[in-house]
C-alpha cells in the first residue's frame, strides 16, 4: 500500500522573535515535522520556536549561508522539505496545497516551485521550494544560495505563493544589502567570474547605489555565458540603469538596444528600451518599443519582474507619449489600458478627463474626475480640473 509523502518546514534563523509568529507558527501544526537551526540568536528565537513544536539545532555563524541550510536538510525527517526564512509567510491553504502537491512515495521525485511576492514592491520571481530529501539535492553559495538537484528530476510550477517582507524597512535592507556584499565579494564564484555571482554582486552594488562599481561587475556578467536568459536580461536591464545613473544616456541606450536584438520578443527589453528612448528626446521611437512591449507582455517571474505594475507604467508613459505627440485618440486607449492595469491608480483617470474636454466630452470627463477624487481627494490636477468642470456646469456627474 502506497503512502503520501511526508513534508517538513526547514528554516534558518537569528533574531528573529518578531517575525517568528507570523512565519512558523502558523505552520507546525500542518506540517510534519519544522526543523530550525540557528545561527546565533540573543532575543529568545529559539525557545519561542521550540514552543511552537520546532526541532531547534545551533549553529555557529559562518559567513555561509549553504551550510546552514544544508545543516537543516541534514536534520530533517520528512520525505519533503519546504524551505523558508523566518520573513517568509505561506497562508496555511497555499501550505496544504503543497503537501497534496507531493507524488506518493515510491513515485519519482519532483522539485515544486512557487512564487515569492517581494514586499512593498510586489515583485513576483519563481523560486524552487520544495525538493525531496534525497542524495544530490543541496544549497550552494555563500549567499543567494541556490538549489542544485539531479538533471532528472522533473520540476512542476504550483500556484502557491510566499510572501517575503525582510528588505521592506529601508535601514534593514541597507543593513542586509551590505553584509550579502561583504560575502559577495570575497565568494569563490565571483573571484572566478561565474555569472551568477557577477550578477548579484552587481545587483547588490546598484542597490547601494554604488553605481560605477555596479557598472564593472554588470559589464562582466553580461559578458559571461549562462544558460539562464531571465537572469542575463536582467543584468543588461540593471547595467543600462548603472549607465544612465552615471549620466551616460546613450551607453544606456546601445545596452538595451543590444538586448532587444538579442531577444526581440522580450517585453520588459522593450520596455526599458522605451523609457530609455523617451528621455532622450526620441518619442515616437520610445512609443513605437512601448507598444510593442504591452503586445509582448511585461512579466518575467525568472528574476521579479511585475507583470501588472510594469505593464500599467508603460501604458501609462504610451499615452504621456501620444498625448503630447497629438495623438488624442490612440493616447485614450493607452490610458484606458493603464486604467485596466491598475484600476486603483487615480493618474489614468486624470489623464482620460483632459483628453475628454481637448474633446469636448464634459460628461465624460467629470465620471473620470469623480472617480479619481474619491481615490485621492488632494489630487492637485485633479482638484483643478474639477473646478473648471464645476465652473462650466455648476456640478460634477456620475463616476465612470
Amino acid at each position: 500500500m502506497t503512502r503520501k509523502s511526508t513534508l517538513g518546514i526547514n528554516m534558518i534563523m537569528k533574531d528573529e522573535a518578531e517575525n517568528l509568529p507570523k512565519s512558523l507558527a502558523p505552520l507546525v501544526s500542518l506540517a510534519d515535522e519544522a526543523v530550525v537551526v540557528d545561527t546565533g540568536s540573543k532575543d529568545g528565537s529559539r525557545s519561542l520556536a521550540r514552543s511552537y513544536g520546532a526541532r531547534v539545532f545551533d549553529m555557529p555563524w559562518r559567513d555561509d549561508f549553504s551550510a546552514a541550510r544544508n545543516q537543516a536538510l541534514a536534520s530533517a525527517r520528512t520525505d519533503y522539505i519546504l524551505w523558508l526564512d523566518a520573513d517568509n509567510y505561506i497562508s496555511p491553504e497555499h501550505f496544504v496545497k503543497l503537501k497534496e502537491a507531493l507524488p506518493e512515495r515510491g513515485a519519482p521525485p519532483v522539485i515544486l516551485m512557487a512564487t515569492e511576492l517581494v514586499l512593498p514592491q510586489g515583485d513576483k520571481l519563481w523560486q524552487k521550494r520544495v525538493f525531496p530529501k534525497a542524495s544530490g539535492v543541496l544549497f550552494t553559495g555563500v549567499i543567494h544560495e541556490q538549489l542544485v538537484h539531479p538533471e532528472w528530476m522533473a520540476v512542476r510550477l504550483t500556484d502557491a505563493e510566499i510572501s517575503h517582507w525582510g528588505y521592506a524597512d529601508p535601514k534593514e535592507a541597507r543593513r542586509k544589502g551590505e553584509r550579502n556584499l561583504k560575502l559577495l565579494l570575497t565568494a569563490p564564484g565571483t573571484l572566478k567570474g561565474d555569472f551568477y555571482h557577477l550578477y548579484q554582486t552587481g545587483r547588490t552594488l546598484l542597490n547601494l547605489r554604488r553605481f560605477a562599481e555596479a557598472k564593472n561587475y554588470l559589464t562582466r556578467a553580461a559578458q559571461s555565458q549562462t544558460s539562464n536568459l531571465s537572469l542575463w536580461s536582467h543584468a543588461v536591464i540593471l547595467l543600462a540603469s548603472c549607465h544612465k545613473a552615471l549620466g551616460d544616456t546613450l551607453a544606456s541606450e546601445k545596452a538595451l538596444k543590444a538586448l532587444v536584438d538579442m531577444r526581440p520578443e522580450y517585453g520588459p527589453g522593450r520596455f526599458y528600451l522605451g523609457k530609455s528612448l523617451y528621455v532622450q528626446g526620441k518619442a515616437r521611437r520610445a512609443a513605437k518599443e512601448l507598444a510593442l512591449a504591452l503586445d509582448l507582455g511585461l512579466g518575467d517571474p525568472g528574476w521579479g519582474s511585475p507583470d501588472e505594475r510594469m505593464s500599467f507604467t508603460c501604458a501609462q508613459l504610451l499615452g504621456k507619449i501620444l498625448s503630447e505627440e497629438g495623438e488624442e485618440k490612440k493616447a485614450a486607449e493607452a490610458f484606458k489600458k493603464a486604467l485596466a492595469f491598475c484600476p486603483d491608480n487615480p493618474e489614468p483617470r486624470v489623464a482620460l478627463a483632459e483628453l475628454a474636454l481637448v474633446a469636448g466630452n464634459t460628461q465624460e470627463a467629470e465620471g473620470y474626475i469623480t472617480k479619481a477624487l474619491m481615490l485621492a481627494p488632494y489630487h492637485r490636477k485633479a482638484q483643478h480640473i474639477a473646478r473648471e468642470l464645476s465652473a462650466d456646469t455648476h456640478g460634477i456627474g456620475a463616476s465612470v
